[in-house]
């Protein structure tokens, strides 16, 4: 798995091609929006989303989780698309998933989707509104900054339009300014917002095999 180191607030934090980021010191991974089961909701709606989509996340996550040893597991939010109804696949995938990592203490910062969420008891998911300090980090869904800390969020699922040539390509981003950092959209199955970064913010093209630098924003 590709990886990229970048320091900040004195932290060395790892950048991975998974859409994962690793802050190796606290033995943390985290990750922001993986929408679980929006599948599910669009065909609930009559679109022909093909099912799998849970399954495929969760994989990449275990392997995440594997390579990097980490013992606990951060969400930045939007841990559901939407409130789920019983009967979705999706939600037997999941606790499945959870008992395999039954000892993997997970906590997840409620995002905007996540305001009407309930899951089993028996996830063990450690729900906290608003921001969660570990210092010198605050993880929030919404970016922005915060008093006396950096901010680790999500929400905006951040993304760059590349281009060579006649060729353009859309890239999910780690995006890092100098009170916070947003981390790209875990989940497979979501869109992205287009970035506009200032001068000064860092910027990292994440793709299937690699994490491209594309340089410093400009001014705005």
């Amino acid at each position: 798995m590709s990886q990229r180191r970048f320091d900040v607030a004195g932290q060395r934090l790892i950048m991975r091609a998974d859409r994962t980021l690793h802050w190796p010191r606290a033995g943390i991974l985290l990750l922001a929006d993986p929408h679980f089961g929006k599948g599910s909701v669009f065909r609930r709606q009559g679109l022909g989303i093909p099912a799998g989509a849970t399954r495929d996340d969760l994989d990449r996550l275990s392997r995440a989780l594997a390579e990097t040893g980490s013992q606990r597991l951060v969400i930045l939010g939007d841990f559901l698309h939407a409130p789920p109804a019983g009967d979705e696949a999706w939600l037997d995938t999941f606790a499945a998933w959870r008992r395999r990592h039954a000892a993997l203490d997970i906590l997840v910062t409620r995002g905007n989707h996540d305001r009407l969420a309930s899951v089993p008891d028996d996830w063990a998911l450690d729900w906290r509104r608003g921001t969660v300090f570990e210092p010198p980090f605050a993880f929030r869904h919404e970016p922005g900054p915060v008093e006396g800390a950096y901010a680790l969020a999500g929400h905006w699922h951040p993304v760059v339009h590349l281009r060579q040539g006649s060729e353009r390509l859309r890239a999910p981003v780690f995006w890092f300014g100098a009170e916070c950092g947003v981390l790209p959209a875990f989940g497979r199955f979501t869109g992205g917002q287009p970035v506009k970064p200032r001068l000064g913010n860092q910027l990292f093209a994440v793709g299937p095999e690699t994490i491209m630098h594309i340089g410093i924003g400009q001014r705005a």
